[in-house]
């Protein structure tokens, strides 16, 4: 997506608050009955950073093998340094093969031991695509403890995998088609966006909770 559209063009915009957002016609009555915005945005297994006061919550659903998922990583990492009311939720939604689900089920197990933020920033950090000496290399440089990390995935394994199912049943569910993409707000954005559009995402948000007055 490129980064010369309007604002609110960008902003595509998918509303997701309120009754009516998203169109569950097509979806399994089952199926729609999960997709919430509450299971969005509370995933209890879902990391988080959630600063104290936050006002507005990102949710990112990204995979470690997508070089926009990279790119995006330093903008994210910019708009969080810069605004402490902004609460992140990652998604992983590893669509790129077993290496995305290897290197996102380490990185939500990291979580157990207080490293999942530096850990997801090493994962991003390297150049080219990951594969299983890369992850391990990216723990070590994110102070993450390998045995730790072992037990903890076999621990954690259900809460892991059902995370990560559920990420993948939403995800589609509410029109996302790959990665990155995010929630912002009320705000569904699809694709990677440079720093200073991604803070007028955000801004708009904060002024429109729940959606372009149209889409109410």
């Amino acid at each position: 997506m490129t980064c010369n559209r309007s604002l609110m063009a960008l902003l595509a915009v998918l509303a997701i608050s309120g009754v009516g957002m998203w169109s569950t016609d097509a979806m399994n009555p089952a199926v729609a009955a999960t997709i919430t915005k509450s299971a969005i945005l509370e995933d209890p297994v879902a990391p988080k950073v959630a600063p104290k006061g936050y006002d507005i919550t990102i949710v990112q659903f990204a995979d470690y093998n997508c070089g926009y998922c990279r790119r995006m990583h330093s903008v994210i990492a910019a708009l969080i340094a810069s605004d402490p009311k902004i609460r992140l939720v990652y998604r992983d939604w590893p669509i790129f093969g077993p290496v995305s689900v290897e290197a996102a089920r380490a990185a939500i197990a990291s979580q157990w031991q207080g490293k999942h933020e530096a850990f997801n920033a090493a994962l991003y950090a390297g150049a080219g695509k990951l594969d299983s000496l890369a992850i391990r290399t990216a723990a070590n440089r994110a102070g993450v403890s390998w045995p730790r990390l072992q037990t903890d995935l076999v621990k954690h394994k259900v809460e892991i995998d059902a995370l990560l199912a559920r990420t993948s049943e939403q995800a589609p569910a509410i029109g996302l088609q790959g990665t990155p993409a995010f929630i912002i707000g009320a705000y569904l954005v699809p694709g990677a966006i440079d720093l200073a559009t991604l803070r007028k995402a955000v801004a708009e948000a904060r002024r429109n909770p729940n959606g372009p007055a149209k889409a109410r």
